[in-house]
């Protein structure tokens, strides 16, 4: 027990605090005053506050059940975009039927989320065009570009206007088609070109297609042209107009840039120039026949074949490279390899030529060709049919 006065602590049974005197008693009369009035006002209270308490447990209850609600609906909306995350992975991979199932499932969870009906109907023109791309890549296949270029223009029209990751792959594979296209019928179309002006009007076509056929078939055009202006070369060589032959050479390296057949080719023109203008022509062009029939028959002349081979590609052409060498003690130059193609049976289906570089062959020295030739649809066969050079004295 504490003085209510000063605050010290007293017996229980004490009527004075024996520190500052004041009267015990009547603090603890005051003190079950306090209380009994206290007690009055706390049942006072209480009665006040009972006709509030049925509006406050409803108020918990419906609190309770908005936050039960809200809870169930997070989760069902989680639940949605987990599902539409997974048709839209399953249709990326392709597997179309798998995305529209995941897509209607979500939507029996949220009918009014218009995005899962616009996925539906993404996935369902994604699944078509894809099966028509199918349809253009086998028109392809069959050389059907004119089918394969109006069904393509079809499917451009049906997806310019839509986006997204599963319509961009399709974009991009309907212009990779249209480049397949444009190859296929320009590749369709090399064998029926006769002339370097056609062929060079259809580099600059193929020169705008930036892919791995359009650098395909650019280089089947450039060997084309390479080989045309040769052979046209040579044909002004022999007629003895060597000014149109270099003409035609240097025409030649316009298309094809610095190509070693072509500048050996010059170099010939120039020889061959020189050789007419000294009246020697005529006994080079002899001493050239006779070399080269000497080597065919003892295969021990000036030049020795150290290698040789000739590979086929996919388009119907085939290329034919070997290595010569100077087996003699003298420099030989104006070195060129005629060969045959020649058929299952042996027989010769066509001939042609190609020139040494370098020009010249110090003796030991080894020199390389290389010619394209176009056209071969059957299995065929090379051989060396002659080689001819001219021995500098």
């Amino acid at each position: 027990m504490f003085c209510h006065k000063c605050g010290r602590k007293v017996t229980s049974d004490a009527n004075f605090c024996f520190n500052c005197g004041a009267d015990l008693k009547d603090d603890v009369e005051h003190s079950e005053d306090e209380w009994l009035e206290g007690r009055g006002k706390s049942k006072k209270k209480r009665f006040t506050y009972m006709p509030f308490l049925p509006p406050i447990v409803s108020l918990v209850l419906i609190a309770g059940t908005i936050g039960w609600y809200y809870n169930h609906e997070q989760s069902v909306n989680a639940e949605v975009l987990a599902i539409k995350k997974e048709a839209e992975d399953l249709a990326l991979q392709g597997e179309y039927d798998m995305a529209k199932e995941e897509l209607a499932g979500a939507m029996e969870l949220r009918p009014s989320y218009h995005v899962l009906r616009n996925n539906l109907e993404v996935v369902k023109i994604a699944e078509e065009v894809n099966g028509e791309l199918e349809e253009v890549r086998e028109q392809i296949k069959t050389k059907k570009f004119e089918d394969a270029e109006k069904n393509l223009t079809r499917l451009r029209e049906k997806i310019t206007r839509l986006d997204g990751p599963l319509i961009q792959p399709l974009k991009e594979d309907v212009s990779e088609k249209d480049v397949m296209i444009k190859v296929g019928k320009i590749n369709n179309e090399l064998d029926q070109l006769k002339t370097v002006d056609e062929l060079s009007r259809k580099l600059a076509v193929i020169s705008s297609i930036p892919s791995e056929e359009g650098k395909a078939v650019k280089e089947q055009i450039l060997n084309r042209i390479v080989q045309l202006t040769v052979e046209d070369a040579e044909e002004k060589m022999e007629q003895k107009q060597f000014t149109n032959a270099m003409t035609l050479a240097d025409r030649g390296l316009q298309y094809a840039v610095n190509d070693k057949r072509l500048l050996s080719l010059k170099e010939k023109i120039e020889q061959s120039r020189q050789e007419f203008e000294q009246a020697e022509f005529e006994r080079i062009e002899k001493a050239m026949e006779a070399a080269a029939k000497e080597d065919l028959k003892n295969k021990n002349a000036a030049l020795e074949i150290v290698d040789f081979k000739a590979e086929e590609d996919e388009v119907g052409g085939m290329t034919v490279t070997g290595e010569v060498k100077n087996i003699v003690s003298a420099t030989v130059s104006s070195i060129t390899v005629y060969y045959n193609i020649l058929s299952k049976d042996k027989n010769v289906l066509d001939t042609g030529f190609t020139t040494v570089y370098p020009f010249k062959l110090e003796p030991g020295k080894k020199g390389k060709f290389e010619d394209y030739y176009y056209g071969v649809f059957e299995d065929v066969t090379v051989e060396i049919e002659n080689i001819t050079w001219v021995v500098e004295e």
